[in-house]
């Protein structure tokens, strides 16, 4: 029995010898997800469906989610139908940062898409770049210092917002402006993108003043303000607000009967603006990511097809035609791998990316030294309560 045993004993240990052999010798094979199976590509995202931010949140939801759905209805991607998990962040960082380990560690998304919030999803860089090595796509937010130098998990698709305001103060200035006031919120984020006004404006003109005029974040009174710069008499006011402040202050200048010309950007350029601010918002102008969500270009006519298919309640705006062409970048991006979907080859896809148009914002173009794309922006204004397009498209880091 002993001489039985220790045969077995020699055979199993020479086996183990040679699989582990096998084992070292053997080239590593790439492997699906996380969030990815042979039927299903999960996706998280973060996007503010309460609070005073709600505004962009749910039509932002609304043209993700029109975008994945139509694909899904075609047959899905490479024989997979995608899931989105959204979150709520209503706006707040360590909301979002909750919701980003939920999404990595509980749902186990292969990548977040689209998110929503500046200051909100730059909370989760250092845990979702640093620790769990998880990409984040086409932002709706962003700031220069993200991109400058590239982060290997991030990738952007919209103009920063300094970019933009320095687009509306050059604007501003080639209107003729030579006194103009930046309304902004108190906070960090909203700060360092009204500090750009006064570079753009200079940029046309070199004798225009640029005061800054910080308020609290959500203020619900405006009407001591519009007194205010009533007697300030600006010629232009730039508005670096959240949507409802800009509707707000708009009203009670109009009611002080002061109508200087207004600006603002792009997360301003929707559908509820001109609704909620009447009259009082006639004539603003602004920054827009995107052609006209009442274009005849094919790719915006899908849009508003799907729109009405899935969210039959929302009507077409520039918010959801926003996050529907950023959500394609990112399919485009799946269509490209070769070989198992994971993280890695996302990322590799995303860098193969040239020139791909997606009909409703400027062609864009990623690579190892460039993960921001774009720098085109097309000037818009309400006119009689609706937004049309201003001239052509304008390159924001350019005069010109």
């Amino acid at each position: 029995m002993r001489i039985i045993d220790k045969a077995r004993r020699a055979v199993m240990l020479g086996t183990a010898v040679v699989i582990g052999a096998t084992i070292v010798s053997s080239p590593v094979i790439a492997q699906q997800g996380p969030g990815v199976t042979d039927k299903e590509i999960k996706l998280g995202t973060w996007m503010p469906l309460t609070g005073p931010i709600a505004v962009y949140g749910v039509p932002q939801r609304a043209g993700v989610e029109a975008y994945l759905k139509m694909i899904n209805d075609r047959g899905g991607l490479k024989g997979r139908k995608f899931e989105l998990v959204v979150e709520d962040n209503a706006y707040n960082p360590q909301r979002t940062l909750a919701a980003a380990r939920k999404l990595v560690t509980r749902d186990e998304v292969l990548a977040i898409v689209v998110p929503n919030g500046t200051a909100q999803s730059a909370a989760t860089f250092d845990y979702l770049f640093g620790e769990a090595k998880v990409p984040l796509i086409n932002p709706y937010a962003g700031a220069t210092d993200w991109y400058a130098p590239p982060k290997p998990n991030l990738f952007g698709a919209l103009v920063t917002y300094e970019n933009q305001a320095r687009t509306l103060g050059r604007w501003a200035a080639k209107d003729g402006a030579r006194n103009i006031i930046v309304i902004h919120s108190a906070l960090a984020q909203f700060e360092g993108v009204a500090k750009e006004v006064a570079p753009g404006a200079k940029s046309a003109n070199a004798a225009v003043n640029v005061e800054l005029y910080p308020t609290k974040f959500d203020t619900q009174d405006y009407g001591p303000i519009a007194i205010e710069l009533a007697r300030k008499k600006p010629d232009a006011l730039v508005f670096i607000l959240a949507q409802p402040e800009i509707v707000r202050i708009s009203k009670e200048l109009t009611q002080q009967g002061f109508k200087p010309a207004l600006y603002t950007y792009s997360p301003s350029v929707a559908n509820s603006l001109t609704e909620l601010g009447g009259t009082a918002v006639e004539g603003i102008r602004s920054a827009s990511y995107t052609v006209p969500v009442t274009s005849d270009a094919p790719a915006v006519k899908e849009y508003r097809d799907a729109l009405a298919k899935y969210f039959p309640t929302e009507k077409p705006d520039y918010v959801s035609l926003t996050s529907f062409g950023l959500a394609k970048i990112f399919v485009e991006a799946l269509n490209r791998i070769n070989g198992p979907i994971n993280r890695q080859s996302l990322v590799a896809a995303m860098n193969t990316i040239k020139n791909y148009d997606t009909g409703i914002i400027p062609p864009v173009s990623y690579g190892p030294d460039r993960h921001l794309s774009a720098t085109i922006l097309q000037r818009v204004q309400v006119s009689g309560g609706k937004w049309v397009a201003v001239g052509t498209p304008v390159d924001s880091e350019k005069d010109w």
